[in-house]
């Protein structure tokens, strides 16, 4: 039983996605390269708003550490989104898309984004979740602060070098995107390491009921529509 963090889309990033996975798969000659940055630019969005923004809300926690990571990470992967993919032909927008089709997922109707999580982690949050969930947050922070930390490194190998991965890139598009990894890997590690040793029961105990609403497995997760 394979193992994910997924959330859903809205219903624009949905159709933007549906849309131009659609048009390559069927060799559509018009160029795609705009609605495949619009629609990456969304995919972005969505990945910050679900893992740090309303992450925040979920808390309550004042510290505003996430927003602030999350407004420069908005910033950097913008930049970067338009400089990997515009003007890119429909063939290699079909190679780049072999990614977004490996992390689209469906529950019922609904359309996911998912990314695959080593089983130890998932354990290691479902433990350490039952332990806030009895009242012992406060005296298992680091437990949960290691948990994010793991989930932080496979995140970055989930959204972010798989899909660089699926794209050819050449010596300087290599150089930004690896430059604009550090940038992701170390303010999210940053954020969580001061983040986290903070939070009060109260802001513990919302982050793991929002979190555990995302830690899905097969059979939950299809990769096609289900009626």
């Amino acid at each position: 039983m394979s193992a994910y963090f997924a959330f859903p889309t809205a219903p624009s990033l949905a159709l933007d996605l549906e849309t131009v996975l659609d048009r390559l798969d069927r060799h559509d000659p018009a160029p795609q390269w705009e609605l495949y940055v619009k629609m990456s630019a969304e995919f972005t969005d969505a990945v910050l708003q679900t893992i740090l923004l309303d992450l925040v809300k979920a808390t309550g926690s004042k510290s505003g550490i996430l927003e602030q990571l999350a407004s420069l990470l908005r910033g950097t992967m913008h930049v970067l989104l338009r400089q990997l993919l515009a003007k890119r032909s429909n063939a290699e927008l079909a190679q780049a898309a072999t990614y977004i089709h490996a992390r689209r997922r469906y529950r019922g109707q609904s359309v996911y984004v998912a990314i695959p999580l080593s089983d130890s982690l998932r354990t290691r949050f479902e433990m350490v979740f039952l332990e806030i969930d009895a009242g012992r947050g406060e005296a298992n922070r680091e437990e949960l602060r290691i948990a994010m930390s793991e989930f932080v490194d496979q995140a970055v190998q989930g959204y972010y070098d798989d899909f660089v991965k699926a794209l050819p890139l050449g010596f300087i598009m290599s150089k930004a995107s690896s430059v604009a990894r550090m940038t992701i890997f170390k303010g999210a590690h940053a954020a969580m390491n001061k983040m986290i040793p903070s939070l009060t029961q109260s802001e513990l105990k919302g982050l793991a009921d929002y979190f555990d609403t995302f830690l899905l497995s097969d059979p939950e997760l299809t990769e096609h529509p289900q009626a």
